[in-house]
């Protein structure tokens, strides 16, 4: 996979695995799932290395109860690798995860806040801030603490914005460490940043710039976060270069974008369970063209924005009444959190608003199903001709990856230029400004009055796309990235 032979150590705020008890009561582990997963649990087999993460279940904590260090041989359950789980107490937990990761980060991260109202930090911020220092220092404390007990100088891959501050930490701790860092969101521009108050915005970038190698998604996220690294002191940032040197280091700034692993999906996609969704689906839609989307109920979905454009585009384009559907497959997401329930009702008011005017018996222009429904969506994803994909901002989006592998009828995404996957597959999309109702509604009309040879090209041009760059290519392009480091510091101290 890679050049780099070091020992490998993942960090993570929720592992590969949570503990849960089977029928006899014993403690056994369920596997996240998901391309990212899989590939890193592969580069962990390869070198027999160690998953770091925050203890998620009942079952997670009873492990750290069990062994004092909360270590877990996942040999034992059929792979060679380890995961270390950190108990971390709930109220602290809370604030790191949900006031601020979630609460302040993601936000900020994909420009959600309607700064006329908010946000408004105040001494709550500044207590929540306190515990996601504590628990970043606390990852930072075990890595180190595990890269001890490795034959050889670890490398380490950090994950998202839940650890932004670790790679400093972990630099304080251990100086010559090799550490990546990756982040799996949109990264918001310099002006938007300085929302946050000076102690986090200097603290995510400062904490940021201790790693070796920081990873983004895109071009885009990768040079807002090179212009905010800009404005503090003693940091040179050389875009043209992509680097940044900082307390006599270079941290490289790379662009890897993740695929997902298609043989699951495709495995999926041919189970009987999947074959019979596909034939309902298939009576349902009748004669009808099919507009498909996939997401959770989350602000940066675009949702009701969605529903709105597409109600626009019968209005301008009457003939297409009766003549197309539209399949939403929603699934509830932070369902605890105000600001999700209410954009979960304002999304359903907007679809029965749409059907209300413009359905009759016989025909419902829009259909919401709200479920986590794995096998419903690929079986959708085999039979759209349009996939809706328009987020706000979006780190990467998997979707618009997951849609074109499976579809058997040429389908045509509609792509949002904000979103991460924009720029490995804008070139076979019909992209979209996602604030711009008439842009949106323009795209579904080009898309399904597109000639048949345009969407083939299109559909061979998306796929090829997605298949040529497996999550294994993702996880290797770090590990050399952090070979490269690693060999210019040896070649640093030769002289």
């Amino acid at each position: 996979m890679s050049a780099l032979e070091a020992p490998l150590i993942v960090a993570s705020n929720r592992g590969p695995v949570t503990f849960e008890p089977d029928d006899s009561g014993e403690l056994s582990p369920h596997r996240g799932s998901g391309g990212l997963v899989t590939a890193l649990v592969g580069a962990l087999q390869a070198s027999r290395g160690l998953w770091v993460a925050a203890a998620m279940s009942e079952g997670d904590r009873e492990v750290v109860a069990r062994d004092g260090r909360g270590l877990v041989d996942m040999e034992d359950y059929g792979s060679p690798y380890r995961v270390r789980y950190l108990d971390i107490p709930p109220a602290t937990y809370d604030a790191y995860y949900n006031q601020v990761s979630n609460g302040i980060l993601w936000f900020v991260h994909h420009y959600l806040w309607d700064t006329v109202r908010s946000p408004s930090f105040d001494d709550d911020t500044v207590r929540a801030w306190d515990a996601y220092v504590d628990v970043n220092r606390t990852f930072a404390q075990a890595l180190a603490d595990e890269g001890d007990q490795q034959r050889s100088q670890p490398a380490y891959l950090i994950q998202d914005y839940h650890l932004s501050l670790v790679p400093r930490f972990l630099r304080e701790l251990r100086p010559d460490a090799l550490i990546a860092h990756f982040s799996h969101t949109s990264f918001a521009g310099a002006t938007y940043l300085r929302t946050l108050p000076g102690t986090i915005r200097e603290g995510i970038i400062r904490g940021l710039l201790g790693a070796d190698v920081l990873g983004f998604h895109s071009q885009a996220w990768a040079e807002n976060f090179m212009m905010s690294a800009r404005l503090l002191q003693g940091v040179r940032a050389d875009l043209a270069r992509s680097r940044i040197l900082v307390e006599g280091r270079e941290v490289l700034v790379r662009i890897h974008p993740i695929s997902i692993d298609a043989t699951p999906m495709r495995q999926a996609a041919a189970t009987p369970e999947v074959r019979e969704l596909r034939n309902q689906l298939n009576r349902w839609r009748g004669n009808n063209r099919l507009i498909v989307r996939v997401d959770r109920f989350e602000l940066t979905k675009n949702i009701a924005r969605g529903f709105r454009a597409f109600e626009l585009f019968l209005r301008r384009h009457p003939d297409w009444r009766d003549r197309v559907r539209f399949l939403a497959l929603l699934s509830p997401s932070r369902t605890e959190v105000p600001e999700y329930r209410a954009y979960a009702e304002e999304c359903l008011a907007e679809a029965d608003r749409v059907n209300g005017e413009f359905g009759h018996e016989g025909w419902q222009p829009i259909e919401v199903r709200v479920k986590d429904d794995y096998e419903g969506a690929i079986a959708a994803y085999g039979l759209y001709d349009v996939l809706m994909v328009n987020p706000i901002y979006d780190g990467m989006n998997l979707v618009a990856m997951e849609g074109p592998i499976l579809n058997r009828r040429h389908g045509i995404l509609v792509l949002s230029r904000n979103a991460g996957a924009y720029w490995r597959l804008g070139r076979y999309a019909v992209a979209v400004n996602p604030f711009d109702l008439g842009e949106m509604a323009d795209a579904i009309a080009t898309a399904l009055e597109m000639p048949a040879d345009e969407r083939a090209r299109r559909a061979r041009g998306l796929s090829r796309l997605v298949l040529s760059n497996p999550p294994q290519r993702w996880v290797g392009a770090q590990l050399d990235d952090l070979e490269r480091m690693r060999l210019r510091r040896v070649g640093v101290q030769a002289r």
